[in-house]
This record gives structure tokens, sequence and C-alpha cells, in this order.
């Protein structure tokens, strides 16, 4: 009898340890919502928005980050950063869309072959095209002229899921593995309706108040909040696991991504093109629109970027073939004493921010920039009116500026009431 009592306390004693585990593991999700949003006394629509973001955090069916991107040597003064395998829509068979650089004398002497499967390839066409730089050829610090390329296998026939494409230099006959990402055909309704892609490639360049977490924080919050849904971050060394923690903490989707870049950069404008490239190529039938821009760069819209925004309802309006929108840009100063960067409200109409003047502020509708090649020379562009959208580059003091301008006494009542509302809940989710 003693026996059976003594079994039954085991059992007993072994349901009493999984009901204590399983309420442990239901309150530790329920600390980390509330971390995320405290959901008593706090009603407002961007805490609703963080909530559903973080339910998300780790199940995007988007993928930004699969694979991931790396500088990969495939021959004598050629590297690849990424590759995208695109289907035909209407024939069999495809493209993989490589990005490329190369130094000036390297010669474009490549075979390309398809991997599929396990071991199974198909040979390819190489073809490749080359993105000339506005200024011409680029020099590196060190001397070295590159270039830019897209790099387009084609192949005729239809085959298995493919995984990697396979460079083959003719010259020494050293075959390269490069991962592939397949874009995946979406309809409208599954598309996110905005995406950002953040250069942080020269991120140490930067004055000290952009390199601050609580800066870092800032800059995504509020872009979350006006409505800009995932975010791709261009240089993996920028944000220490600190900062990616108090961003995932924060309901913040972020996909992080290596930027090595082979060579000494000398202009950013080159950098960013590069970024562009590939940042339009992950968007692609994920994302309606999408922008690049620096840490420094904010976005402002008229209203959250959803149904009834005027430049939504304007980006959709104009025909299929304008892929790219110029938004309207200031420079505004800092003023130290302000929390966060949109209480700054003067601005130099002489500065740029140490950004050139070459490189204007654009939004992309990725699938119809990528139709056209993605080239500058075929890419239609239309300038958008401020009083839809604009963007704020902050940077510099302004007890050292003397042609300052407020700008908000241009600005629409219902537009600027917007902007006050964003500050505020931006003041309350980083410094309550």
């Amino acid at each position: 009898m003693r026996k059976y009592q003594q079994l039954a306390l085991v059992l007993l004693s072994i349901s009493c340890v999984v009901i204590l585990l399983v309420y442990k593991s239901e309150n530790n999700r329920l600390k980390y919502v509330l971390e995320v949003v405290n959901i008593f006394g706090r009603n407002d629509a961007a805490s609703l928005i963080r909530i559903d973001n973080s339910s998300r955090l780790h199940s995007s069916p988007y993928d930004f980050d699969s694979p991931l991107p790396a500088w990969q040597r495939i021959g004598e003064g050629f590297y690849v950063y990424s590759a995208f395998w695109q289907k035909n829509e209407l024939a069999a068979g495809g493209t993989v869309i490589s990005i490329a650089v190369g130094l000036e004398h390297a010669a474009v002497n490549f075979k390309c072959q398809i991997q599929h499967g396990t071991s199974d390839v198909v040979t390819g066409k190489l073809h490749f095209v080359r993105l000339e730089h506005p200024t011409g050829s680029v020099k590196s610090p060190n001397g070295e002229v590159f270039r830019v390329y897209k790099l387009l296998c084609k192949v005729t026939r239809d085959f298995g899921l493919p995984t990697e494409i396979i460079f083959t230099d003719t010259t020494r006959s050293i075959k390269r593995y490069v991962p592939l990402r397949v874009l995946e055909s979406r309809s409208v309704q599954q598309k996110m309706t905005m995406t950002a892609c953040v250069d942080m490639s020269d991120y140490l360049e930067l004055e000290e108040e952009f390199r601050m977490p609580s800066a870092v924080l800032q800059y995504f919050l509020h872009h979350q909040i006006v409505g800009v849904e995932d975010f791709l971050v261009y240089n993996s060394n920028a944000l220490n696991g600190a900062t990616t923690t108090l961003l995932y903490n924060h309901g913040i989707k972020i996909n992080i991504l290596p930027y090595n870049f082979p060579f000494d950069l000398a202009d950013k404008r080159q950098n960013r093109l590069l970024i562009e490239m590939d940042c339009l190529m992950r968007n692609y039938n994920a994302a309606k629109l999408t922008f690049i821009g620096a840490i420094n760069e904010y976005l402002y819209p008229s209203s959250r970027l959803r149904v009834n925004n005027k430049f939504l309802k304007y980006a959709w309006k104009v025909s299929s073939d304008v892929s790219r929108f110029t938004l309207s840009t200031r420079s505004v100063c800092i003023d130290k004493r302000k929390k966060i960067f949109s209480d700054n409200l003067l601005y130099d109409v002489d500065s740029h921010v140490g950004v050139p003047s070459e490189r204007p502020f654009q939004v992309y509708k990725p699938q119809d920039y990528n139709r056209t090649a993605g080239t500058p020379d075929f890419v239609k562009t239309l300038d958008v009116d401020r009083n839809m959208i604009f963007v704020h580059r902050y940077g510099g003091a302004c007890s050292s500026k003397t042609n300052l301008h407020d700008w908000t006494t241009s600005l629409q009542a219902d537009f600027l009431q917007y902007v006050t509302d964003v500050g505020r809940e931006l003041n309350k989710l980083i410094f309550r």
C-alpha cells in the first residue's frame, strides 16, 4: 500500500512541475507583450501597431535576409554581392540577376550554371550590363578603378527550384558558388505598403548624435509610426547586440545584412547605387513601395501610409511606367536641447548636410523599377509635391548657421498637426 502512495506522490509532484513550467512560460510571454506596449492605460494606434509587429517578429513571410548577401570573389578583379532568380512570366526558363563590381581592366570571362535540387545543374548563357556612374568610372583612394555590373545568366527551360548560381572563370577553370534568392510571385494584396532600406555603410562617419542607441531607436520608431512595415539594414557592424535587442523589444522588424565591400570607396554615391540595386531586388514582389535612406533622413507623409494617404493615392494613380518618385528634402540643423529630431524647426537653404546634391531622396515601386532593367536611362521619375510627403536630413549645429528658416510656416495645418502627433507619440515611446 505504501508503494502505491509513494508512486501517487511522485506522479503528483511531476504534474505540479509540468504545470509550473507551463505557467512560467505563459507568464514570460505575457511579460514580453507588456514590455512591447503598456496595454494598461494606453489605447493609441501606435501601441496596437507595435503589438502586431512583435507578434510577427520571427514569422515574417518575406524573410528578406535569406540568403545573406556577402561580397564574394568570383574571378580576377570581380566580386558578386547577391544573386536573384527571376522566372519568366510567359515562357519557360528565367534569369539569374547578380549584383557585381569589377576592376576597370578586368574582363567578363565567365560561364554560368544554375544548380537545383541536390547536385543537378543547368547551363545558362551569360550576359552583362555595365552601369555607368554619372561622373564616369570611380577611383578608390588607393587608385583602383572599378565599375558596377549586373551579370545575367539566362536559361530557356524549366527545372526544379534553383539554389545556387555557379560562376566559372574561363581563364582558370575555377568554380564559385553564390546562393540564390528566389523572387516569388505575390498578389497585390499580399504585398506590404512600404519598406525601408537603411544605408549604414558609412555609419561611423555620421555625427555622434545619430550613433547613440536612443537615436537609432528614434529613427526606426518614427518610421514605424508613419507606416513603414519592415526594415533592411545594410552593414551588420553598425548595430551592436544591445541596440539590436532594443529594437526587437520595441517590436521593430529589422533584417540586418552584411556589407563587406571589397574596395576602398571614395564616392558614397557609388555605394548607394549598389545598395539600391540589392534593396529593390529583395523588395520585388514583397513591397509596393520602398526607399533607401540614411539614419539621419526622416520621412514625413501627410498622414499614416495607408489607403487614404495622399501620396499613396498619387503613386497608385500614375501610369505603371513611372517607377520612381523624387521627394522634396530640407537640411535641418540640430539643437541639442531638443529631445527628438522632429522638434528641430530650422533649416538652412544653403546646406546639404554633407550629402551631394546629385543624390536626391527617392521612393521606388520595386516591381516596376526592375521591369525597366533597373538602369537609370530607362527609369521614369516624377517629383512629388511637398504637401503630400517630404524628407528632413538632420545634421549640423544651428548655432553655426546664419540663413535659417522655420519649416513649419509653409506647412498646411492638417499636415503640421499630423507631424506634431507623430512627435508626441515618439516622445511617449522613447521617454516613458
